[in-house]
């Protein structure tokens, strides 16, 4: 409820009782009229959230307000707890006609909880306005955890408990910081409160966790009924790793080099280190493996489960070369480091074969020789080469020179002239290399 009324000028109330008994006039006292404002008013009163203790009024008035106060009064009793006058207040920002005003000090209370402000305002025109239940002040204790210590900074799977200590302090607006001494603090392990344990003597508190995987540690005081006004605050997020269990494969494959079509079998083992740093088989554990291009395409293979020596195996036919990819899935058992592997690379020699071949003389110095060579299976080579071979017994080979073979309809075709060749036997010859299987023709014997 806001009410308001107009004090009357000293002076002029002086000036009034003169002139009356200058006149002789004896007449009773009559109150001066009161005209209500329409411009001084309390906009907001309250606690000042970044300054505990502190409480603060905005108002604003048609000329300089000249005079703030302030009451507290308890909701429980009805009693009021503090008063503050013109003199405990300070303009804090804005203006004296509209602005806010802040206690010089904070306040210093017998009791922390919530208390009605009522306000009063005089302006610098003689207008008073009082405002009842202007605002609350809540009147806090700040709560501060100090900095965890922990035992361990890593747990293993030998090791997994960790014990964690630290300090409650309570601080009331305008006091000394204070250890709190049977407080309740909460200790959440991912988030998640595991824990809760109570200060002691000194504001200590100790307590000690169970952890599953690496995570977050981190300590909490929340509401509690026991001990009303005090404010929540947490402590830094402490985080705690693993030492994991080094783990590694043992790999094998049944050949390195093989026919498009042909199956190749892949052997392995998985390990696991001991402390001592030998390495021993391990069982019962899941994985996959993917064959193909490790900086490339790949295709599932199948899932594995290690034996009990550890060891797995699997049979595949690739389409191309590549290896065979090994990864551990250790997702359930976080205290087991993941591993990968790669096989050898494996080539895959794709058809390559000759359809086609003659050699004919064509004069005392010169033979000519063409053919055909075909790639079956769906791979060709970018440059097909043909090397062009003589021996004279059938027997020793020697290259007579090589020429590329251009795709012509139904294969690829070449030719050459070799000149100073006598009579012997000529045949075709394609390197496949990595990638192709190998091609020779069948030799032609050519009259000198």
């Amino acid at each position: 409820m806001t009410t308001t009324r107009k004090r009357p000028g000293r002076r002029g109330a002086v000036r009034a009782l003169v002139a009356a008994v200058g006149a002789g006039v004896i007449a009773l006292a009559v109150a001066p009229v009161s005209y209500a404002s329409d411009q001084l008013r309390v906009q907001s009163a309250s606690g000042v959230s970044e300054a505990p203790g502190f409480l603060q009024v905005t108002a604003e008035s048609g000329s300089d307000i000249t005079e703030v106060e302030a009451h507290l009064v308890s909701y429980a009793t009805g009693a009021q707890v503090a008063e503050l006058g013109p003199g405990d207040f300070a303009l804090a920002s804005g203006t004296a006609a509209n602005g806010t005003w802040r206690s010089k000090q904070p306040l210093a209370l017998d009791k922390l909880g919530i208390y009605r402000i009522d306000v009063e305002l005089t302006d610098a025109d003689g207008d008073h306005v009082e405002k009842k239940s202007a605002g609350d002040f809540g009147y806090w204790a700040a709560t501060r955890i100090g900095a965890l210590t922990v035992d361990r900074t890593s747990i293993d799977r030998g090791h997994r408990e960790v014990t964690v200590q630290g300090t409650l302090y309570g601080n009331w607006p305008a006091q000394a910081e204070k250890p709190l001494v049977g407080y309740p603090v909460d200790i959440d392990v991912d988030y998640w409160p595991q824990t809760t344990v109570t200060t002691d003597a000194d504001g200590r508190f100790t307590a000690t966790v169970t952890l599953d995987q690496a995570t977050g540690i981190q300590a909490f005081y929340r509401y509690d009924n026991q001990h009303p006004g005090y404010v929540y605050s947490e402590s830094e997020l402490l985080q705690i790793g693993i030492d994991q269990i080094p783990t590694r494969f043992v790999t094998d494959v049944s050949a390195t080099d093989i026919d498009d079509g042909d199956p190749v079998t892949l052997t392995a083992k998985a390990e696991q280190q001991t402390a001592d740093g030998s390495w021993v088989p391990l069982a019962g554990q899941s994985g996959g493996i993917l064959f193909g291009d490790p900086d490339g395409q790949s295709d599932f293979v199948e899932r594995f489960t290690t034996a009990a020596d550890g060891t797995f195996s699997t049979t595949y036919t690739p389409w191309d070369r590549g290896r065979f990819l090994l990864a551990l899935d250790t997702s359930e058992d976080p205290f087991l480091a993941p591993a990968s592997a790669q096989s050898a690379l494996v080539h895959v020699h794709h058809a390559a074969a000759f359809t086609a071949f003659s050699a004919t003389r064509t004069d005392a110095a010169a033979v000519h020789v063409e053919g055909l060579i075909d790639f079956t299976d769906g791979f060709t080579p970018a440059t097909i080469l043909v090397h062009v071979q003589y021996s004279a017994d059938g027997t020793r080979w020697s290259d007579l020179t090589t020429v590329e073979a251009y795709w012509g309809g139904n294969g690829s075709d070449f030719a050459a002239d070799v000149e100073g060749s006598g009579p012997g036997h000529y045949r075709a010859v394609f390197e496949g290399g990595d990638s192709f299987q190998d091609a020779v023709t069948e030799s032609v014997f050519v009259d000198g």
